[in-house]
Formats: structure tokens, sequence, C-alpha cells
């Protein structure tokens, strides 16, 4: 008996051991799509009580979270602003959003007991980083898995860059990557430019906005026609139509050799600001030089990825959707 009350003053004083304490769920709220998939790949998907709309659209993260559903869509107003009384109404506790996106009303919320993490983006370092950030935001959970992911990525950039070692600048494959719509692409610095540098590819947008902040935009055809990628990379089934069966494509060389390819789409678009990253330069430096890469499986390496990290054993007919997606 007196030993349960010493240790009920233990509790109400807070000096209780934590492992006699079970946490509160934490309530994870996000208008950022690929931040959702990153959250989920830490075990929290189910903790999303604001999510994004794209995020919900999304077949395999409908699939693998079919709670993501009926979560209420965070609301942006005019100027890409979160709304603040959503964000309370929805009693988040963590609110993430990219450095670019203002919160109004910061410290009101910060007040009331949401925690505003902005992250970096547009950069695969700023992506590993973001990871990190989320596990050391969520739990020490959360935050092992990422220091997993962490090495994980990094094995896969040391495993591609030794298969690529000694790739002569002439022989690099040239790249053009469509993003949005077939006339817009990135360049340097750019998160597209990071994972095609990865991947060995020689990006024929790399210089053409050096005087642009976010490193992307629109381009004329023309430009596109005169550089003469080799490869295509269409992050959607629609774009690569277009420009397979467009008449003013019909010169490059990407198009007469059919080497248009649709961007694998998992969780998000392996391409964009997702976890998914890891794989994306593996999928294309196996497309540009299959030779150096004869014994890659992508395959297994997609279901060894999303079983390990996402805790899912994805069907045959699932892998198919995310390497060609519809």
């Amino acid at each position: 008996m007196r030993n349960k009350f010493l240790l009920l003053l233990l509790l109400v004083s807070g000096l209780a051991p934590a492992a006699n304490i079970t946490p509160q769920p934490v309530r994870v709220a996000t208008p950022w799509p690929a931040q959702n998939a990153l959250i989920a790949m830490l075990g929290y998907g189910k903790n999303i009580v604001g999510t994004s709309i794209i995020a919900q659209r999304i077949p395999l993260f409908r699939q693998i979270l079919p709670s993501i559903v009926t979560t209420p869509v965070i609301s942006m107003n005019g100027s890409h602003e979160v709304n603040p009384e959503q964000i309370l109404g929805l009693n988040a506790q963590l609110l993430f959003v990219p450095k670019s996106m203002p919160v109004p009303q910061e410290q009101m919320l910060e007040n009331a007991g949401v925690r505003v993490v902005a992250l970096k983006a547009n950069s695969m370092q700023a992506m590993v980083d973001r990871v990190l950030a989320t596990g050391q935001a969520l739990g020490p959970d959360a935050l092992q898995k990422a220091q997993a992911y962490q090495r994980y990525f990094q094995h896969n950039v040391e495993r591609v860059s030794q298969r690529l070692a000694g790739l002569p600048e002439r022989e690099k494959v040239k790249v053009y990557h469509a993003m949005r719509n077939p006339l817009m692409t990135s360049g340097r610095p750019s998160l597209n430019q990071d994972w095609m540098d990865l991947a060995g590819a020689k990006n024929i947008a790399a210089d053409w906005f050096k005087d642009k902040r976010n490193g992307s935009g629109e381009v004329p055809l023309e430009k596109i026609v005169k550089a003469d990628p080799e490869v295509i990379i269409a992050m959607n089934r629609r774009d690569a139509e277009t420009i397979m069966h467009s008449p003013q494509w019909q010169s490059v060389s990407a198009v007469k050799h059919h080497r248009v390819y649709v961007n694998p789409q998992g969780m998000f678009w392996w391409c964009r600001e997702t976890s998914e990253e890891a794989l994306q330069f593996v999928w294309l430096a196996k497309i540009l030089y299959p030779g150096r890469f004869n014994d890659l499986d992508i395959r297994k390496e997609t279901w060894t990825f999303y079983h390990d990290f996402f805790g899912v054993s994805l069907s045959e007919t699932q892998i198919n959707h995310i390497l060609h997606p519809l």
C-alpha cells in the first residue's frame, strides 16, 4: 500500500519513470502532399488529422492508409497560406510546412499548443534532412526509422556511384524531365537536378534557369528539340503520351527510339519531395546504363523498400502500378 501511495505521489509530481506513463497519440497536420507520405513511412500515418487532397487521390496511399480518404483536407487561402483557425479546429499538435509557405498567426498557434515545423525543400539533402527532422518531431520510434532510412539512402548512393565510376562525361546520357506539363522542367540547383546527377544523367536543362530562384520553369519546345535529349522522363502518363504522339516532338532522339518513360509513383511521385527518392536515382540509373546495372532487379528493390519502411508486402499488381503508373 505504501509503495502504491509513493507511486501516486510521483505521478502527480511528474517524477514517475517515463516507462510508467503512456504517451498520448500525437495529432499531425500537413498541407504538404509529399510530407504525408514521409509521415506514413515513419509509422504515423494514422495520426494525420489534416492532409492534402493530392495525397488523398494517390491510389497506393489510399490502399495502404484507407483513413486518408476521410481525413479533412487543410484548406489554403489565396496566398497559399494555411488557415490557422482550421488547424486549431483539428486539435493538431504538429503542423509540418515547407519553409516557403507562410503560416499566419504562427505565434498564436504555438501558444495554443501547435508546434509549427517548417522544413527546407528542393534538394536531395533537404529531403534526407527532412526525414530526420520529422522523426525527431514525432518521437523516438520515428527517429529510429528515420536513421535507418538515412543509412539505406546512403547505401543506394554508394552502390550507384560505384557502378558509374569512370563513366566519361561524353558518354553520359542526355535527359529531359517534364514536370507538370511537357514544357516545364528544372535545372541547377533543384531536387530534380540532384537525382539526375546521382543517376549519372546529363540534364539538358541544367543551365537554363540560372536567374530563377527555384531553378525551374516553362521553356519553348524549340529549345528542347535543339538540345535533342536521348531519354525523356515525364511526371505523368498524359504528358508522356503527348510527347510520344505530337508531330512537334518526332525529331527528338528519345521519341524516335521510344525512350520516353513515365516516372514511378508510389505514395507520391518518386521524383518529388518524398522519401521514395531513395529509389528514384536507382531506377533512372538502370534505365540509362542497363549494362552497368544488369543484375539489379528494380521490382525486387521496390518490394523490399516498401516492406522495410512502410511495413507492407506489395502485390505484383501494385508493383506494376508503381513502376508503370496509369
